[in-house]
């Protein structure tokens, strides 16, 4: 885990040598932006902002070629292949069923120790990737094989690579969660990830090594497809997150122990790409934002990301709508708004239309009332964190350090911490629709969870170490989730070791539904209690859909009265209401060992985590002899011989 030496240890400048072959060609350590100094605002004021590695209209399908498919993307952006005669691939192809089958795309990352200052503080062991924070962005196009060599340069953790919300239908081990889909990568080790891109649009990676992704170990991916909407140009991923100057493994004892007012853990700053302001002693902010151009009368595509460790927030454009036209990896029905929730782990893909004068424009994450964590003074005001993070500028506008724009708040956006298919169960509509059977295939009394967390230290509970846990239970015997770095569930989906907190799915078709509350109904041990705060759940190896969210508690007679079942809202992670509950349903066509979880970092590592185990009898026929899983893990159980990890906290 590393904790015992990163408590004592501090950054130290790490040189980075790259092992890719080639290297020299596409550099993927190239930061996100650049700034230069001009008198207005052009393109070269955007020198090292996003430009596409890769073309749309060069994304390469050769046994599709050869017959005639040509790409139509630049006629029309739901289009995506074409051929005379033939039916298209398109937007509104169910890509669970057809995908075009392109080229691989290859890429390597090395973890190692670095040296990151997003807004001009040190940060403490600080961890990335390339050596850089946000790491590169990673490109394909639908249906490539992407291939990414990962190389362990960091002495004190393993890691491991999740690709979150990208399916893994049939590659389960490229999952990239240790204890689950995998050993830890040793250090001096690699581990490659393959895997098709059967979905599109885009998302995140980051390590699911205990606490290394709010350390740093994260970066965008992007999968170029058909969109629902037009657009002219794509400005690319906009990564918010919040940030510690301490080491997350440190800021973790206050989640588990109490640190009084720093319980739980609170970050430091909010940084977007990678970059973030300061509030300097005289109370005046550095002028080191991200921007991003626009272009008057265009219509700009905005990747947005939220990789935080235990903050959502509400974004919003001063003075622009947005058009939304995918929640995470599911193209929807456009609609418009002027602000999104976006918690942690989600991602939007919006439009936005450059149809205001010439000038520059804040982009605020505003931190949404109670599912955001940063420091406060006695006053309850942010001591280090402003909404205005990031902006806009149109080509042509005045050279000012930053705008001067007002909020559109006046427009009905407030810090609700409220997820959009919450509002209306009838925005983030799928174009690809999902009729969900009314009759569930498993037993919902038998799969119905509670978000809690201990009242007192409970030593009944493992690991035996003081402090309280959260966890996601269903009877008084459940137990926070604590995986064995050493035997992933993977290599026996048959066994389920001590407080591996396993769920076994033999069905085979139909939906599974989960029921996920935050009152405690379904145990009732008084050592627990509710924590009124929302937890966004994020499920591997599969979207859901979203059959009902509610603030109030889950009641199993009246509540599925409340249930969408024609094409409800679809995604990768949303939002536990406080106090409420979250209804969902996915199919169970993705035999493998599934972690479903809460993403506000401190939860997960102390337990707040389910393993779904969809379909065990047909594991091992799917996935295979997996050789690279049991040399990763020969070479893992080797190096914690060697060098002992202590393990502090889940693993996840």
């Amino acid at each position: 885990m590393g904790f015992l030496r990163t408590c004592l240890d501090f950054l130290s400048h790490a040189v980075f040598t790259p092992f890719s072959p080639l290297e020299g060609i596409f550099s993927p350590q190239q930061p996100l932006f650049i700034p230069t100094n001009l008198e207005t605002y052009g393109p070269s004021d955007f020198g090292g902002a996003y430009r596409p590695r890769i073309n749309p209209k060069d994304c390469y399908y050769p046994g599709l070629s050869r017959i005639g498919y040509r790409q139509c993307n630049d006629v029309t952006k739901t289009c995506w292949l074409r051929r005379k005669g033939y039916k298209d691939y398109g937007i509104n192809d169910d890509y669970e069923v057809t995908i075009p089958l392109g080229i691989k795309r290859e890429y390597w990352l090395t973890v190692d120790q670095a040296d990151l200052r997003p807004d001009g503080q040190p940060k403490v062991n600080g961890v990335a990737l390339n050596g850089t924070y946000p790491g590169p962005t990673i490109e394909a196009c639908w249906g490539d094989e992407i291939v990414v060599h990962v190389r362990n340069r960091y002495r004190d953790n393993g890691t491991t690579i999740h690709w979150h919300g990208i399916r893994q239908h049939h590659s389960n081990e490229m999952d990239g969660v240790n204890g689950v889909t995998q050993c830890p990568i040793a250090f001096g080790q690699e581990y490659t990830y393959r895997f098709r891109a059967t979905q599109y649009g885009h998302t995140w990676y980051h390590s699911h090594y205990s606490l290394q992704y709010p350390d740093g170990v994260a970066g965008p991916l992007i999968i170029h497809g058909p969109t629902s909407a037009e657009w002219d140009i794509d400005n690319g991923p906009i990564l918010v997150a919040d940030w510690l100057y301490n080491t997350s493994f440190a800021a973790f004892n206050c989640e588990a122990y109490d640190c009084g007012t720093e319980t739980p853990p609170k970050a430091d700053n909010i940084v977007v790409n990678g970059i973030g302001a300061f509030k300097q002693p005289d109370g005046q902010w550095t002028n080191n934002y991200f921007k991003t151009a626009f272009k008057s009368g265009k219509k700009h595509l905005l990747r947005l990301i939220n990789g935080s460790a235990s903050s959502s927030y509400v974004f919003s454009i001063d003075n622009h709508t947005m058009t939304v036209i995918a929640s995470d990896l599911v193209a929807i029905k456009p609609y418009t708004t002027t602000s999104l929730l976006l918690g942690i782990g989600q991602r939007y893909t919006v439009v936005v239309e450059a149809n205001q004068k010439p000038s520059l424009y804040w982009m605020r994450t505003t931190p949404a009332a109670g599912c955001s964590s940063f420091r406060k003074n006695q006053k309850g005001e942010f001591t280090q964190v402003k909404e205005t993070t990031s902006f806009i500028a149109y080509e042509g506008a005045p050279r000012l350090p930053h705008p001067d724009s007002t909020s559109v708040k006046n427009r009905g956006v407030t810090n609700t911490c409220i997820d959009e298919s919450h509002i209306n169960q009838n925005r983030l509509i799928p174009i690809v629709p999902w009729k969900v059977s009314a009759k569930p295939t498993n037993d919902v009394s038998r799969d119905s969870f509670t978000a809690g967390y201990e009242k007192n230290v409970n030593p009944n509970l493992y690991p035996q170490l003081p402090f309280k846990h959260w966890l996601l239970a269903n009877d008084s015997n459940s137990q926070p989730l604590w995986v064995n770095f050493s035997q992933p569930t993977i290599l026996d989906p048959f066994i389920s070791p001590p407080f591996s907190s396993i769920t076994r799915f033999e069905e085979s078709n139909g939906y599974i539904y989960l029921i996920v509350d935050g009152q405690f109904l379904f145990n009732p041990d008084p050592n627990f209690q509710n924590i009124s705060t929302g937890h966004p759940i994020h499920l591997h190896g599969s979207d859901f859909v979203i059959l009902n969210q509610d603030w109030n508690p889950y009641d199993p007679v009246n509540s599925p009265k409340g249930f969408k079942f024609d094409n409800p809202a679809r995604r990768d992670t949303a939002l536990l209401p406080a106090g409420g509950y979250l209804a969902l349903a996915f199919k169970p066509d993705n035999p493998g060992a599934w972690l479903m979880h809460c993403h506000i970092a401190w939860h997960a590592s102390s337990g707040l985590a389910l393993q779904l185990v969809v379909r065990p009898r047909e594991i091992p026929d799917v996935n295979g002899d997996l050789l690279p899983v049991l040399r990763g893990c020969e070479s893992w159980r080797k190096w914690d011989r060697q060098d002992p990890i202590v393990q502090t906290d889940s693993g996840i």
